[in-house]
């Protein structure tokens, strides 16, 4: 194994003990599991209270009316969406972010992180169900970049990854990425979701953002989904006239295979750079 990917692994903060007591109460309640025991064992966790009832009240989740106790929370959004959030919430807040190895700015790469969970929230606002898999998804979407930029600064092997990003011009971040740690973060991804025990559905969710057309049919809409969410705000290229054309080129794609994503909304919320990028010509 990759020197640089191994550390990256080994260097993997467990989860909180909230989250851990919160997946082995469910994996061994099984059918019989309960709102009120999620609710105990949630509730003896302040911060993780506060910040549940805060993701349950913003716009990822669109419920029609405020929720103000764990009991709602965990009522409306169902057990397992609840330990799917509470685990991306306790790993997106818990790392120390420093993206300078990939030479981009730490406060726009977080708010383009913010800005890919409000997309595709208000995406597939009128598909409850399938925004409730796909926002955990989408906040830890570029975990992976966080967690190579730690291990590179490191190993001190930052000043070259960053100088080989320059030198493709930033424009195949996948391929510095494999040359140097083993894997892009994309497809690292799904490693991180069966190494923290997320639900199937999520692994496998994020295993075919690079390749949605080989999903099964159960998981390929999210798939596809989380795929043009990528090129539309991917590192240095998002909403340029090419990843436009390819996110396009996914909606056609996904209708081909019988998957229907919602075009012309899609259109309605894209970034006003996006937009503007809609109908130039792609470089050669």
């Amino acid at each position: 194994m990759n020197e640089l990917l191994l550390k990256t692994i080994d260097n993997l903060p467990p989860l909180p003990d909230t989250v851990i007591k919160l997946q082995q109460y469910i994996d061994s309640a099984g059918s019989d599991v309960s709102i009120q025991g999620v609710v105990d064992i949630i509730s003896k966790d302040p911060l993780l209270t506060v910040d549940l009832l805060k993701l349950a009240n913003s716009p990822f989740y669109g419920l029609s009316r405020e929720v103000s106790t764990l009991n709602q929370v965990v009522s409306l959004l169902g057990v397992g969406n609840v330990k799917n959030v509470a685990i991306a919430n306790s790993l997106r807040s818990g790392f120390k972010v420093n993206v300078s190895p990939y030479g981009l700015d730490t406060s726009e790469f977080l708010a383009s992180c913010s800005r890919e969970v409000d997309f595709i929230s208000t995406w597939f606002e009128n598909e409850r169900k399938m925004a409730q898999v796909l926002v955990p998804c989408a906040m830890l979407l570029r975990l992976g970049i966080i967690l190579f930029a730690n291990t590179l600064i490191q190993s001190g092997k930052d000043k070259d990854f960053l100088s080989a990003l320059k030198e493709n011009d930033f424009k195949d971040i996948a391929t510095v990425e494999t040359e140097f740690i083993g894997v892009d973060h994309l497809s690292f991804l799904g490693f991180l979701f069966d190494h923290w025990n997320f639900d199937e559905l999520l692994i496998q969710s994020v295993a075919y953002i690079t390749m949605p057309h080989a999903a099964s049919d159960e998981i390929k809409k999210n798939a596809y989904a989380l795929a043009i969410t990528n090129r539309i705000f991917a590192p240095y290229q998002g909403g340029n006239p090419y990843n436009v054309q390819e996110a396009l080129a996914l909606i056609k794609e996904a209708g081909e295979q019988n998957v229907k994503l919602d075009k012309e909304r899609f259109l309605e919320i894209l970034p006003p750079e996006a937009k503007e990028n809609l109908y130039k010509e792609v470089e050669e």
